[in-house]
């Protein structure tokens, strides 16, 4: 069986970063404590800062899966899982290994299109379709990469 390395285009620290801003990127409130740093949005108060954990959890799922470049049926899945990121606002690039034969999504590092509030409000409105591609875009790498140990 043929191991492939997952591509990872910036490996970032889960542990909450703190710093001082004097308002919250998302609502605007005005911060009296440091506020947590949210990669891709900013500086958030206590309040804001649960809002952005299904946003956080969806960019480093989407950064480990790979896609077969022979597959047609893979690179539609790519493709519509990189036009919702866009629609949320994250900049997203197609990144391809032609060697491995695959194809990944990179997020660019706190590069956004979109206020915080417009990411989270539409984030919310295309959950479901977009954990929908997530959930194919697993079965089918199981499919072409086999199990990960």
């Amino acid at each position: 069986m043929n191991s492939q390395s997952v591509p990872q285009s910036h490996p970032q620290s889960h542990l909450p970063l703190t710093a001082h801003a004097d308002k919250c990127a998302h609502c605007g409130r005005p911060l009296i404590h440091p506020g947590t740093v949210v990669p891709f949005v900013g500086v958030v108060g206590p309040e804001c800062k649960t809002k952005f954990t299904g946003l956080l959890m969806l960019v480093a799922e989407v950064e480990l899966l790979q896609f077969n470049i022979d597959d047609q049926g893979s690179q539609r899945l790519a493709s519509g899982i990189m036009r919702t990121l866009q629609n949320i606002g994250f900049e997203v690039k197609k990144r391809i290994d032609l060697e491995n034969r695959t194809l990944w999504l990179e997020v660019c590092s706190r590069r956004v299109t979109k206020r915080g509030s417009d990411m989270v409000k539409t984030w919310e409105q295309v959950r479901a379709e977009f954990e929908q591609r997530l959930q194919l875009a697993a079965a089918e790498r199981e499919v072409h990469f086999g199990a990960s140990a």
